[in-house]
């Protein structure tokens, strides 16, 4: 059995937060792609990306993520850095310092 992924929107002055918690791996990337879709959709100004909560990442979670910011809608999004379980798969692939990260999580 596999870990449930959530994924909240959030509308914050002009910008959209996807918050997603739980595990974010090839069985669950469909919730995050939808939320994605649906946020990027808006006229939000920015789309930050929260991953503070999420308990776990794959590969597959991190291809999502990473297509995302490479997509048509990239100057749009920002990531809020996630805990060191998750943040370690980027900093481990070399591509945290590639992904708009934003420097301050606390905000």
């Amino acid at each position: 059995m596999h870990e449930t992924l959530v994924v909240d929107l959030e509308a914050r002055e002009h910008e959209v937060w996807v918050l997603p918690r739980g595990e974010l791996d090839l069985h669950t990337t469909e919730e995050l792609e939808q939320a994605l879709s649906i946020a990027l959709a808006s006229e939000a100004t920015r789309v930050v990306v929260d991953l503070r909560v999420l308990e776990f990442i794959d590969s597959a979670g991190m291809r999502t993520i990473v297509a995302a910011c490479r997509g048509p809608e990239a100057g749009r999004l920002a990531l809020v850095p996630g805990p060191p379980a998750v943040q370690g798969v980027f900093n481990v692939s070399g591509l945290a310092p590639e992904l708009p990260f934003l420097p301050d999580p606390a905000r």
